[in-house]
């Protein structure tokens, strides 16, 4: 890229000489020669030192603003003096932005992590906080005193939805699993680094004399969305009352919804009203400068976004978060009374006072409902809740507060479909939540046995699969949508309900309708499917129907596969593919068998649901089996209360002391 003579007066920026920069992508900094490495995006550094200005031409994507005095100068606008980061903004504002990183100095050593994680596509997946109540950032992801371990107690939706125009950077307590949100009515923080896409442009405005950043309120009458992102390193951010004052402030101010143009100058004079009662440090001259980064704005032929960004279309599932996440400590127990309390009526004789010996603290457990059965929630938590620090239940509809029984736990809402037929959707809205330093995810269907003690060694990031189940490897072409033993036992061709189970007789229609736009040009625009396609082609010796089908009630996608799982079972459920495909076929086409860890498990079906205490003994040394159900745990007159009360005794046994016997 031809070198740029730089200047220091704003209006030098439409020289004829800098016309040809256009970029989207723009970083501002006060400093950080390391940030011109990063060749996507173009660098303003707002410096002072005539050395690095001097050696400029080695730095191709950097572009070095001197600062001949302690601002620049705006020689149209009567010499009022813009903040210099300032003149940064309008510098890549003029020259093409479509985004704008404001990276604060305290950022600067993190910025790699920051630019892995800003979001530039047009739409996002992820967690939107409900309710109009303002929020401290800090309680979500356990950096506030009063909440160490990170989010709070709230409802959520996990939504599909227009990309927020403005991404803040926040610090994460060591370890948090908290996922990035997005708060719509207004936060108690103030954010130094942050990404502001096109919309949010005029935001980035910094007083002289404000002792925070105004136009983040602004954004709240803009009804503009706020991403907040968790990241590393201790990024600058203030929590505080006056921040719950300056938001009542503006929504009292009452200005029109018309262009952001027009309500900024309202609140310009909304806030010198209110200057007097301290809620910033903000003085006429601070008025002056905002109407001076108003009228630059319009010099770079920047256009102002209507107050009231209309709202694209939102397609929602209902989430509840809880921190489940525990701490080992000897007091752990306690921590979850509930729990603890049905663990004691269910087996006095265990003095159950410190933490489990088996524990898988960076796993993400997923059990899944395929009917709505949630009242053994409880039992399952009291098996699992200190094993596992992170769990989420999923399945159609929610839970009832009768169902819970006082214990709190996270819940993802997915239609499922006939019987759960597409019960795999549930891994992929928990994907989709984007949870922060997991491993991995752990899938097991609600009726399932596992044996964590063989789990605890095994590779964090490989898949785990079935070792000794019915895999197999099927042209599709050879199939047909009535096959009655495609998945290993009879179906009706009519679509009639068998064993609880919904068969989809056009199965075979869909899965070429799958199979074809996986190896079709759509497919080969997503790095992840044609990675996937191309495997299965080699499993199919060149041809490209080839699938596989198996058990899908249990098994293990570490966290480095999340974004192929959710390419690959998103593109199946577009054809509401039946999940005993998705599963096996994703999970064969993520990776080379060699780095897929195969794992001992037992299905047992019909009458064969019972003797789970022999079951406990036989299979003490695989990973799982199936079927466990905890229902007659719920009733001691059920004929099979004792043997599943002795399997639930003698499983806490093992876990908690080691024992057996």
């Amino acid at each position: 890229m031809p070198q740029i003579q730089q200047s220091d007066h704003i209006s030098d920026l439409t020289q004829s000489d800098l016309n040809h920069i256009q970029h989207d992508y723009w970083i501002i900094a006060d400093r950080g020669k390391r940030l011109c490495g990063y060749k996507k995006w173009m660098v303003v550094i707002v410096t002072s030192s005539d050395r690095l200005h001097a050696h400029s031409k080695k730095y191709k994507n950097c572009i070095f603003l001197p600062t001949l005095s302690s601002t620049y100068k705006l020689t149209n606008l009567q010499g009022k003096k813009l903040n210099e980061r300032n003149i940064g903004h309008l510098y890549a504002i003029k020259h093409g932005a479509k985004f704008i990183l404001d990276l604060h100095e305290d950022s600067l050593q993190y910025a790699s992590d920051i630019l892995q994680k800003v979001i530039l596509e047009p739409f996002w997946t992820g967690l939107v906080l409900k309710g109009n109540k303002p929020v401290n950032t800090g309680f979500h992801f356990g950096t506030s005193k009063e909440n160490v371990n990170g989010i709070e107690d709230h409802q959520y939706e996990l939504c599909h939805m227009k990309s927020p125009s403005v991404q803040y950077f926040v610090s994460t307590a060591a370890g948090n699993v908290a996922p990035a949100f997005v708060i719509n009515s207004g936060s108690l923080c103030k954010f130094q680094t942050a990404l502001y896409s096109y919309d949010s442009f005029w935001a980035l405005f910094l007083p002289k004399t404000a002792s925070t950043k105004v136009m983040q309120d602004m954004l709240l009458i803009a009804q503009q969305p706020i991403l907040v992102i968790p990241s590393k390193g201790p990024h600058h951010q203030s929590c505080g009352s006056e921040n719950r004052l300056a938001i009542e402030i503006f929504k009292n101010c009452k200005c029109s919804n018309e262009l952001i143009k027009s309500v900024m100058t309202c609140l310009l004079l909304c806030i010198e009203k209110f200057s007097s009662r301290n809620v910033w440090t903000w003085n006429k001259k601070d008025n002056e400068l905002a109407k001076a980064w108003i009228e630059s704005l319009e010099m770079m032929k920047y256009k102002f976004p209507l107050a009231i960004i209309s709202k694209s279309p939102k397609v929602c599932n209902s989430v509840t978060l809880y921190n489940s996440q525990v701490k080992p400590s000897n007091k752990m127990w306690k921590q979850n009374p509930a729990v603890s309390s049905l663990r004691r009526n269910l087996c006095p004789q265990l003095q159950i006072q410190q933490p489990p010996i088996y524990q898988m603290p960076n796993v993400l457990l997923v059990v899944t409902f395929n009917n709505p059965f949630y009242k053994i929630i409880p039992y399952l938590e009291a098996l699992y809740n200190n094993v596992f620090e992170h769990r989420i239940y999923c399945g159609s509809g929610m839970p009832t507060a009768e169902d819970l029984q006082g214990v709190k736990v996270s819940f993802v809402s997915a239609d499922v479909g006939p019987s759960g037929i597409l019960v795999y959707m549930c891994l992929l809205k928990v994907m989709e939540i984007n949870h922060n330093n997991i491993n991995g995810y752990l899938y097991m269907s609600d009726d399932i046995a596992m044996n964590v003690w063989n789990m605890v060694n095994l590779p964090m990031n490989q898949s785990w699969y079935n070792e000794n189940t019915a895999l197999s490897l099927t042209n599709a072409q050879t199939t047909e949508d009535c096959d009655p033993n495609i998945f290993g036992w009879s179906y009706k061709c009519s679509g009639t309900k068998r064993n609880g189970w919904q068969h989809l007789p056009n199965y075979r229609t869909l899965l070429l309708q799958f199979l074809k736009q996986l190896h079709g040009p759509t497919g080969h625009s997503n790095k992840y499917l044609q990675a996937c396609a191309n495997r299965l082609r080699e499993y199919g010796n060149g041809q490209e129907t080839a699938f596989f089908h198996d058990q899908a009630d249990f098994y293990y996608i570490p966290h480095r596969l999340k974004n192929n799982f959710l390419a690959i079972g998103n593109l199946f459920l577009k054809f509401k593919m039946y999940l005993e495909i998705v599963v096996p076929t994703a999970i064969y086409c993520m990776s080379p068998r060699k780095e897929i860890t195969l794992i001992r498990g037992k299905q047992y079906w019909g009458g064969a649901r019972t003797q789970h205490t022999q079951k406990f003994y036989a299979h003490i040394k695989d990973v799982w089996f199936h079927t466990l159900k905890l229902s007659p745990l719920m009733d001691r007159k059920n004929q099979q209360y004792t043997d599943i009360n002795t399997y639930f005794c003698k499983y806490l046994q093992k876990i908690y002391f080691d024992k057996a016997r």
